[in-house]
């Protein structure tokens, strides 16, 4: 039976996002860059794993999806195996399979509570308890070109298929995707001509591939400045709620610096 913990955001030892991603990443050798990510459910199925071995079974996780059902289907394998262990936690699988940041940074929150009440220190192969399966980038459209080749969800691109770009969905950015058919006249150039487009196809999507993969480097950066300047807002706003609360006769020098610092214009 587990170790039950209660948790309120009012707690003071609560962990920023990049040390609960940190965490989570060190402890499962996984590639994680957002909270949202770990909507997938997957990441909970292999921390239930590390804390109690065999209360799931790990071959029915899908370790790098971007198809919700997957989602709702680890969550749920999570839920059985916390109710199995008789945690009364319950488990916002809807909310948490939409990805939002504040749904999933929560209860990422409540759980590495849950994991530190219940681990006993002993040693775990996680890739190997995976199959070596990748994990991370799990959220829809955030696969990157490797691991889409890796997870089966994509494959290498002939050279000889023409390219057209494809804007994906939610605001995602625009990745090359090949065509079904292959152009006129393509597989049919001999001699010399025909070795020399080969070649400079080959290489054009040698080009390609290396740009989509700095699209993905340069996307992840923004979204997690983003994320940053978003989290830190919110904790000037709690700063300034927190002075502005305080009677005026108890306003020190310390609080009316602070607010100096806040309001300021340059």
């Amino acid at each position: 039976m587990a170790v039950n913990v209660h948790f309120t955001g009012q707690t003071t030892e609560n962990l920023s996002r990049i040390e609960l991603l940190a965490w989570v990443n060190r402890t499962l050798l996984a590639e994680f860059k957002k909270v949202e990510e770990l909507c997938t459910g997957a990441a909970y199925c292999q921390l239930m794993d590390v804390l109690f071995p065999g209360c799931l079974q790990l071959k029915r996780v899908k370790f790098c999806t971007n198809v919700e059902h997957d989602f709702l289907n680890n969550l749920r394998i999570f839920q059985n195996a916390l109710v199995q262990m008789k945690v009364s936690k319950a488990v916002p699988i809807e909310r948490l399979s939409k990805g939002r940041f504040q749904d999933n940074f929560e209860f990422l929150q409540w759980f590495k509570k849950f994991f530190d009440a219940n681990y006993d220190g002993k040693e775990y192969d996680p890739k190997g308890a995976r199959n070596n399966a990748p994990m991370g980038y799990g959220t829809p459209n955030t696969l990157r070109p490797s691991q889409r080749i890796n997870t089966g969800t994509g494959a290498a691109v002939p050279a000889t298929r023409p390219l057209k770009w494809a804007g994906g969905t939610n605001g995602s950015t625009p990745r090359l995707h090949t065509e079904d058919k292959i152009a006129p006249g393509a597989a049919e150039g001999g001699g010399s001509d025909g070795e020399s487009l080969t070649g400079k196809g080959t290489k054009q999507l040698e080009r390609i591939s290396t740009l989509n993969e700095q699209i993905d480097e340069l996307t992840i950066k923004i979204q997690d400045a983003e994320m940053s300047r978003e989290y830190y807002y919110s904790k000037l706003v709690l700063i300034e709620n927190f002075i502005n609360e305080q009677p005026e006769d108890s306003h020190d020098v310390f609080c009316e610096k602070v607010k100096e610092i806040m309001y300021a214009t340059e």
